[in-house]
């Protein structure tokens, strides 16, 4: 059955070289050189199904191995799923075993950790101790300077701080008496100063009071006479401008007896030129109103009776109203002359 429907049969193949090294090829192409042997024909009924039937047996060939491939694949996962049980159980087992086993070095390493950090406390105490002395004489020394101390040394470098802080604080003592006497002369010198300041300002209050009493009395002297000046001034500035006054209204009236004599002899010219025109230009006036008399005289003879309606009569019509448009144009501007 397997031959008939695959081209390689499951029985002849095995896994081990199925999926190892080059089984794989080797198999693909067993599959390959049958399925190519065939020749196809595609002119009759039974060739077109043997086309059809080895295209079904490739596809069957390649389900066939695939299934083999998975089967494989499942039984290795089972394999392996046990082994990792296995490997759970020996670290578990390993891992409390070696916890069992060191467990004396592990409660000796505690012990001692604890007598370190015990001996680190009993250290740092000691030395936070010594770095408050040096803090006490004004002496202020990082905290690994102060570890790196031996014993010896660090009394002698206490004595010497000590000496230093008290020389230094006599000095200080010294220098604030010194600056206390110096602040009561001090004192003494400003009350003294103070007193002199007094008694000049009194007499320089006394001089400014005097000062000011002349110079309000010179004040008064001279608003005096700037009040008496200013009225003087007012006075011929009164009478200056009085007399600018006549003198501008003079010279206004003058300014306008003249401009209306000037406007006189203007307007006597203008009329007697515009007479003067007037008389040359009657003559002209005179002929166009004749001319335009003429004109009328002439459109009332000469103009014919037309029917309204009559083909000439449009044309009669605007040559009458040209003909009294230029008599009123000749009586306009003969008027306008």
């Amino acid at each position: 059955m397997e031959e008939e429907k695959a081209l390689v049969v499951a029985e002849k193949l095995d896994v081990a070289v199925l999926f190892t090294g080059d089984g794989m090829d080797r198999i693909l192409k067993e599959i390959e050189t049958k399925a190519m042997a065939h020749v196809p024909d595609v002119s009759t009924d039974t060739g077109r199904k043997d086309i059809g039937s080895l295209a079904h047996k490739v596809a069957r060939s390649k389900t066939l191995i695939d299934d083999m491939g998975k089967d494989v694949v499942a039984d290795w996962k089972k394999k392996a799923k046990a082994i990792d049980e296995h490997r759970k159980t020996a670290r578990e087992f390993l891992d409390d075993l070696k916890a069992r086993v060191r467990q004396p070095l592990t409660d000796w390493e505690v012990i001692e950790s604890e007598k370190k950090a015990e001996a680190d406390r009993k250290e740092k105490e000691k030395i936070d101790k010594r770095i408050a002395e040096f803090a006490e004489f004004n002496v202020h020394l990082p905290f690994f300077d102060v570890a790196a101390m031996t014993d010896g040394y660090f009394d002698s470098r206490l004595i010497i701080a000590r000496a230093d802080f008290e020389a230094e604080q006599k000095r200080l003592a010294d220098e604030e008496a010194a600056r206390k006497a110096e602040s009561e002369r001090l004192t003494v010198m400003n009350a003294e100063m103070e007193r002199k300041i007094e008694e000049l300002a009194k007499k320089e209050a006394e001089a400014k009071a005097e000062s000011d009493r002349i110079a309000a009395e010179k004040a008064s002297w001279e608003a005096e006479k700037k009040a008496e000046q200013e009225r003087k001034d007012r006075k011929i500035f009164e009478a200056q401008a009085k007399e600018n006054a006549r003198i501008a209204a003079e010279k206004a009236e003058k300014d306008r007896q003249e401009r209306e004599a000037r406007e006189a002899k203007d307007k006597a010219e203008k009329e007697a030129a515009e007479k003067a025109r007037q008389e040359a230009l009657k003559p002209d006036k005179e002929k166009l109103a004749v001319f335009a008399d003429k004109l009328m005289k002439a459109k009332n003879d000469l103009m014919p009776e037309l029917v309204y309606g009559s083909p000439a009569y449009p044309i009669l019509d605007e040559c009458e109203h040209q003909i009294e448009k230029a008599i009123k144009t000749l009586t306009k501007k003969a008027k306008e002359l």
